[in-house]
């Protein structure tokens, strides 16, 4: 898999290096404080009922070596904190998220499947993935 640094992020989503590495290689994002793994890019996605910006220090105390947010409320002591961490700002994250994933999907010139609707997503893609995969290499999202 095609990983992205922290400059092509920011070519990509128009982000502004906030502190950081721009050399940095993102491998893994995540939406979701509560997912983070260490080593994970996460992209503080603001929704009706939450803020997504509000848990930037708790991705990074849990291992995120980037965070990307649109707002950012924090003293210069707080950014010393986490000094070796990648902090970008981007004016919208749900499109810097599409942004990203666009651009990761131009890396790979294979059929695409994709699964919309309100109910019963996550079982009709792994029934889907399973079929499909009985004649063709398959991959599937693995982290909801």
């Amino acid at each position: 898999m095609r990983n992205l640094t922290v400059k092509e992020i920011i070519e990509v989503t128009k982000a502004k290096l906030i502190q950081g590495n721009p050399n940095l290689i993102c491998k893994d994002f995540s939406k979701d404080t509560r997912t983070i793994q260490k080593g994970d890019t996460y992209i503080a996605i603001k929704g009706e009922k939450f803020d997504g910006n509000l848990f930037w220090k708790q991705a990074l105390e849990k291992g995120a070596n980037c965070v990307i947010v649109s707002d950012i409320q924090c003293k210069k002591e707080e950014l010393e904190v986490f000094k070796s961490q990648t902090i970008l700002k981007v004016e919208d994250t749900l499109q810097a998220l599409y942004q990203l994933a666009r651009l990761k999907r131009s890396f790979y010139q294979i059929p695409v499947i994709a699964i919309t609707g309100s109910v019963g997503k996550t079982s009709t893609k792994d029934i889907v993935a399973n079929v499909v995969s009985q004649k063709y290499r398959t991959i599937k999202t693995i982290r909801e």
